[in-house]
């Protein structure tokens, strides 16, 4: 007994150190996401969306795919899920995804001799989404919507502007777009069609930051990370693996212990 007890001592000091480290780590940080779980609310994690590409890629979440047009010196924005931006601020939502914009200082309506209707459009921006047409402010405000309840046809594929006025495709069609009478009709006419561009560099990181929103909040990854689910089958046998070094820290602390009491209480009745 006295031999295998003077083999298992120092076998479980050098193992009781080596586990404490390995154990630590991941305990360490389940401690410090369970307490930000225990106050998610006031960190508000669950209204935080993820904005990270690389994490939103590690989730499998497919980044929002952004069509740019410029309409002057802004540039008007749309994703697939008829959410529209105006250069880095958030504008709210269109009735389809964005398939073109135009000034309206550029464009003339068509109706009548086009002066006041001309006028009507000083200063505006127009964003045609496919079931959809928005006049904007400048600022990005939205005056009107327009719907096919006016008349618009729809699916909208494209608008431009020919001469005179507005126009717009749409099955197959070159559409002259009475904005004032709300009228539309086929034309001849050639259009020059508003073309999708690249955002500049320093708008788009604005957006991605913080505007472009997901459905993966930080609740979710830390929630995650805590129970180690983040890292798959992987991170859950680690997680496991800290729970059951803990056992095992807890036997050989006491058996140490023991030992330890065992000796002083041997030397004292000696």
């Amino acid at each position: 007994m006295r031999k295998r007890g003077h083999w298992l001592r120092p076998w479980l000091w050098r193992w009781h150190r080596r586990a404490g480290l390995i154990a630590a780590a991941i305990l360490l940080l389940v401690a410090v996401t369970g307490i930000m779980l225990n106050h998610t609310t006031a960190m508000s994690l669950g209204q935080q969306p993820v904005r990270q590409a690389w994490l939103l890629a590690h989730y499998g979440v497919d980044l929002p795919l952004l069509r740019s047009y410029q309409v002057g010196e802004r540039w008007l924005s749309g994703d697939e899920h008829g959410s529209l931006y105006l250069d880095g601020r958030r504008l709210g939502q269109c009735d389809g995804a964005l398939v073109g914009a135009v000034v309206g200082d550029a464009v003339s309506n068509g109706a009548g001799d086009g002066e006041g209707d001309t006028a009507a459009l000083q200063g505006l921006l127009l964003a045609a989404c496919e079931r959809e047409l928005l006049l904007l402010t400048a600022a990005g405000d939205i005056v009107e919507r327009l719907t096919a309840v006016h008349g618009l046809p729809v699916p909208v594929a494209r608008i431009g502007s020919c001469q005179p006025g507005v126009c717009l495709f749409s099955d197959q069609q070159v559409i002259s777009a009475d904005l004032q009478q709300l009228r539309w009709q086929g034309t001849a006419a050639s259009a020059v069609w508003s073309q999708p561009g690249p955002l500049p560099a320093a708008l788009a990181e604005v957006l991605w930051q913080g505007e472009i929103g997901t459905e993966l909040s930080w609740e979710r990854v830390i929630l995650d990370l805590h129970s180690g689910r983040i890292g798959g089958d992987l991170g859950v046998w680690l997680v496991d693996l800290a729970a059951i070094l803990m056992v095992f820290l807890s036997f050989s602390g006491f058996y140490l212990w023991l030992q330890q009491a065992l000796r002083r209480s041997s030397r004292h009745r000696s």
